[in-house]
């Protein structure tokens, strides 16, 4: 991946260009940022300066687009009756768009279930937990450059002992 500014003048007499940003500084023509990561966004400045007048101050705003990586998935323990929440964050720019899925069947919100989504991280809340609910779901998160999922399980507080409730410690 490559990155390339290019700030041109028309000047009768000598100029130097100066590049910035935090440790970053260079004197060339242009700025060419070779194997580029993300890290590297952010505003970079360049200041054209001589000895005829003041400085004249530019700043350029480098965007690193990159797929989804989820960053953390939260799974959850239950108890019937209540309301519950399985959570994903991923990092991404663009912003990835989230959808969440139990077994291979895609989950909207509807029938007490809810999904919320936001900038980098998504939600789903079960308002009232039943049996039915219990299990695995998927997370999946995607922009314009891929896709990545996390697998999160919605389990109960009590698992089934014979006759008897056994409390999971």
């Amino acid at each position: 991946m490559r990155a390339q500014f290019l700030i041109q003048r028309q000047l009768s007499f000598l100029c130097v260009l100066t590049w910035q940003k935090r440790e970053f500084e260079g004197e060339e023509e242009y700025l060419e940022i070779l194997g580029i990561t993300r890290e590297q966004s952010g505003k970079y400045e360049c200041k054209a300066a001589n000895e005829v007048s003041s400085a004249d101050v530019k700043q350029v705003k480098v965007t690193v687009n990159y797929p989804p990586t989820i960053t953390e998935s939260k799974s959850n323990e239950a108890t019937t009756g209540r309301q519950a929440s399985l959570k994903c964050e991923a990092s991404a720019v663009p912003a990835p768009d989230f959808e969440w899925y139990r077994d291979d069947t895609r989950i909207n919100s509807a029938n007490g279930l809810e999904i919320k989504s936001t900038e980098g991280q998504s939600s789903l809340t079960v308002t009232n937990v039943t049996e039915e609910h219990y299990g695995n779901y998927t997370c999946v998160a995607a922009n314009k450059l891929g896709v990545t999922n996390a697998s999160l399980v919605l389990f109960s507080k009590y698992a089934k002992a014979g006759p008897n409730l056994v409390e999971l410690n």
